[in-house]
């Protein structure tokens, strides 16, 4: 419990600390660290101490997490908490995967003495894996916006980069301080390696320090830049109005020309302000007298009004004095604007009575422009007096209306549409009024904030500019590279540091396959040997009897007699083609060339057939064979019925080969996926030993048993290969003195293609009764002996046959006679019977003569090459007369 403890502990603290510090240091605005080294221990925490390393990187994780907060006691946010909590087990739950995938999938652990598996591994846990964390990390913060969507992708790569890079540099490095034995090894990665990194870390923190130092300063710069910008402006506004005030105060009489003469200069210069007026003190007494003359700026006399409660143009209500718009320039869209008090209004008369008592300039709150009520704007007013500051000297106000709007836009254009600003009157405390807001969206981010006292008001500037974040791009690569540079020396190192290791373990390696492959040589020959015995055995004693019973047969002058001893010699050769269609289907399932295909058979049939095939030998033997299967069930399965049935053939020749007294059962049933085929004997039985080889090719109990019982060694070998070609598995129970059981299973659905019908079965044909008498036959073949043999054969039935030795003599004696069918021989001298077949078909134009091909070659695919060819039939060498007879009968009946 005590080490777990201080594993746990010393986990938490090396994954935060390397953690904070790589954030603290190495990280810049808008880019994740280039090398961020918890993924790496946290992978190499897994490989050497597997799951004990969960609660340790789970608390470093999570620590870590939290120090990316603006305050510590977000954390209880619940929306907050579930994103650390996530990124915490994305980032220890990539590292275990990876973990999973080198130990368990590409088995090729981090032991450092393989160059090779050592970078196979890194890759697949550092570039593949690493996508985990970052994905759902990244994915967690844009769904927090915590970052923009524009950013996600960016965001991204950089944390995988950054993961990446980290498992590539730490895991070996941590590897390296456990695994290696003698510590000169592990300084000699670990140092090096160390010093390199620590070398780039520090000279990219002294970069980005300069560059964000000289980034304050620009930012700084700019920023002074612009707030001069908009005193600027403001003063400008301001001075603009005061030589338009002085104006007044030292005309006695200033009419409209040249109120628009003096302003029209001035608007020019200041593209902000919408309007200058001239608002002049008016007293109740004086109003009438006004009102009744011609206003020099229309023409007409001036309508002296104010605004309801519902916005609608109103008469002026009483009051002792009056500020009524007499003069505004420009006139064209202010022409509402004329004749309205501006004492009839809350924001404006507390401005003029503020510019009145401080004989200085004032602003206004925010107003609704009366010229356009849907713009926000300002009133500078700037109070006008003769001589002195006395009431009995006050002529009125200049005033110019400022769009705020149009001077943040004014700022854009000056500063190539980087900068906006948003104006707000904070005057009141706790109130925030806007006056106008610039439209930044999600391009432009927030950089600067001030308060500005202007006119008694005091406000508050916003300045915005957009994000830019491409500058950082450049050094951030540059770590990359450098990072990338000490993988590469942790990768040379490990190279150099393994090498040794590597050749000792190559060399023993290289010994212990040595002696194994001597071993395997060794009994390679003594199988071979063996085999070749075997085979010899088994080929002489059938060719012996055969011999034997060949010179019995032509002593004897007794008919019965010598049929007698050809009939045992036929059995003999049955004998011998055995042992060669087994020694010609182990060649072909080595090659991949055992074609099979799936038919229906009958369960009930094929069980009864094979009982009466074995049941004379069994009677010999006083062996009881017997059948455990539902008849009443007329079970039908789908597979390859020849080779099913030489499974079969062999198990139960088997069975009665090796049993001396007792029985033989043959046991069929089925369950819902599954056909099961078992052999139970009691027989002489197998030891544990023998079984361990018993289904490899060649193998047989021991010597002993093909001394004793014969055989090639290769029959079981063929039925397991079979029944796997078939989709199912054979298996063995055998206790030595009492017996065996072969049991093998078929699936319900095979596998195996379905047959196409290329043979032709014939078997309601009875031969005794047929007759060649009168037809006339070709036959084509070179072999003399093949010759006589098969014209015997015909000769049995009344046919008698032209021969021809090759294609060029069948083509020849069909162009000079009309034969009823050809019996066209496939692999012959100067042309073979396939192309013979094609000249007849094409030149002679015989379409409709029936040719029926002879070869020894039994593959389906030469089958299916002699019809292509134009072939109406195929009889497999050695011929059987029985199926010669059937396939004449089946295409000269018609005729």
């Amino acid at each position: 419990m005590r080490k777990f403890l201080i594993l746990t502990l010393s986990l938490a603290c090396a994954y935060f600390f390397t953690g904070y510090f790589s954030n603290s240091l190495l990280s810049v605005d808008g880019y994740a660290v280039a090398s961020w080294p918890p993924s790496g221990i946290a992978l190499a925490s897994f490989l050497i101490w597997g799951r004990k390393s969960f609660i340790g990187l789970i608390i470093g994780a999570f620590c870590t997490n939290l120090t990316h907060l603006e305050r510590t006691v977000d954390i209880f946010h619940f929306i907050v908490l579930l994103q650390a909590i996530g990124i915490t087990l994305a980032s220890v739950l990539q590292a275990w995967i990876g973990r999973q995938i080198i130990v368990n999938v590409i088995k090729a652990p981090l032991d450092l003495s393989s160059l090779k598996h050592s970078v196979q591994s890194l890759i697949v846990a550092g570039p593949i894996c690493c996508v985990i964390a970052a994905g759902v990390g990244t994915s967690l913060l844009a769904l927090n916006n915590v970052i923009p969507t524009n950013a996600i992708f960016d965001n991204f790569i950089a944390w995988w980069i950054g993961d990446s890079i980290g498992v590539l540099i730490f895991t070996p490095l941590v590897l390296a301080a456990f695994n290696y034995t003698q510590v000169r090894h592990r300084m000699l990665v670990i140092l090096p390696s160390l010093l390199i990194y620590i070398l780039i870390s520090v000279s990219f923190y002294g970069a980005a320090s300069v560059k964000k130092e000289k980034d304050i300063q620009k930012q700084e710069a700019k920023i002074l830049s612009v707030q001069n910008a908009i005193s600027q402006k403001l003063d400008g506004i301001t001075a603009h109005l005061g030589l338009l005030g002085t104006y007044f105060a030292s005309s006695s009489d200033v009419d409209f020309k040249e109120f628009k003469q003096f302003t029209s200069k001035q608007l020019d210069y200041s593209q902000e302000i919408l309007a200058f007026e001239w608002i002049p003190y008016i007293p109740a007494n004086e109003l009438a007298d006004l009102e009744t003359h011609e206003n020099p700026a229309t023409g007409k006399p001036l309508y002296i009004k104010e605004k309801s409660l519902d916005g609608a143009w109103q008469p002026a209500g009483t009051r002792s004095n009056y500020f009524p718009v007499k003069y505004v320039y420009p006139l064209k869209g202010n022409e509402d604007v004329l004749g309205f008090d501006l004492a009839s209004s809350k924001v404006r008369g507390a401005a003029l009575s503020k510019a009145k008592e401080l004989n200085e300039l004032a602003l206004s709150e925010p107003i609704n422009l009366v010229q356009n009520t849907a713009e926000h704007g300002v009133l500078f007013l700037y109070p006008v007096f003769r001589e002195s500051s006395t009431e009995d000297d006050f002529q009125g106000f200049v005033a110019a209306i400022v769009s705020l709007k149009r001077l943040s836009q004014k700022l854009l254009f000056d500063h190539n549409n980087s900068i906006s600003a948003s104006f707000f009157d904070t005057t009141v405390p706790g109130k925030k009024q806007a006056i106008y807001i610039a439209d930044t969206a999600n391009s432009q981010a927030l950089f600067k904030e001030y308060q500005l006292l202007i006119g008694k008001r005091m406000w508050q500037v916003e300045l915005y500019e957009p994000i830019v974040r491409t500058s950082w791009l450049v050094y951030w690569l540059a770590q990359i590279v450098g990072m990338l540079f000490v993988w590469l020396l942790i990768t040379f190192l490990i190279s150099v540091t393994g090498t040794n290791i590597q050749i000792r373990e190559q060399v023993a390696k290289q010994t212990h396959t040595l002696r194994k492959e001597k071993q395997k040589a060794d009994e390679a020959s003594h199988i071979k040997g063996q085999f070749l015995a075997n085979m010899s055995h088994e080929v002489r004693t059938p060719i012996n009897g055969i011999k034997g019973l060949h010179y019995l047969a032509l002593q004897q002058n007794d008919w019965q007699q010598a049929r007698s001893y050809i009939e045992q010699a036929d059995g003999a050769l049955g004998v011998l083609l055995r042992v060669l269609n087994d020694v010609l289907d182990f060649s072909k399932m080595e090659a991949g060339k055992l074609d099979l295909m799936q038919e229906p058979i009958n369960v009930a049939s094929l069980a009864d057939g094979m009982l009466n095939l074995l049941q004379f030998e069994a009677d010999i033997k006083s062996i009881k064979l017997s059948l455990d299967f539902d008849k009443t069930s007329n079970l039908v399965i789908n597979t390859d019925p020849i080779r099913l049935k030489q499974v079969l053939l062999n198990l139960l020749n088997n069975a009665v080969k090796f049993t001396g007294e007792g029985e033989i059962t043959l046991k069929i049933w089925q369950s819902k996926k599954m056909t099961y085929f078992s052999i139970n004997d009691t027989g002489i039985g197998i030891s544990s030993e023998a079984q361990k080889q018993l289904f490899k090719p060649f193998a047989q109990a021991d010597s002993s048993t093909s001394r004793q019982y014969g055989g090639t060694g290769l029959g079981l070998s063929i039925c397991k290969k079979l029944v796997e070609l078939m989709g199912g598995a054979i298996d063995l129970v055998s206790y030595e003195g009492k017996g065996s059981t072969f049991t093998f299973s078929l699936p319900l659905i095979s596998p195996l293609p379905k047959a196409e019908q290329i043979q032709q079965q014939y078997n309601e044909i009875d031969v005794s009764t047929l007759s060649f008498t009168g037809y006339k036959l070709l036959l084509v073949e070179d072999n003399p002996l093949n010759q006589h043999v098969a014209n015997a054969i015909l000769k049995t039935k009344g046919c008698i046959a032209d021969i021809a030795n090759d294609g060029f003599e069948a083509i020849e004696k069909l162009a000079e006679n009309s034969y009823d069918i050809v019996l066209m021989d496939i692999q012959m001298p100067k042309m073979d019977g396939l192309k013979a077949t094609k000249v007849i078909r094409r030149d002679l134009e015989l379409i409709d003569l029936p040719i029926i091909g002879l070869s020894a070659n039994a593959h389906d695919d030469d089958v299916k090459k002699a019809l292509a060819c134009g072939m109406n039939g195929y009889i497999t060498k050695p011929i059987d007369a029985n199926t010669l007879f059937k396939t004449l009968w089946h295409h000269l009946s018609g005729k």
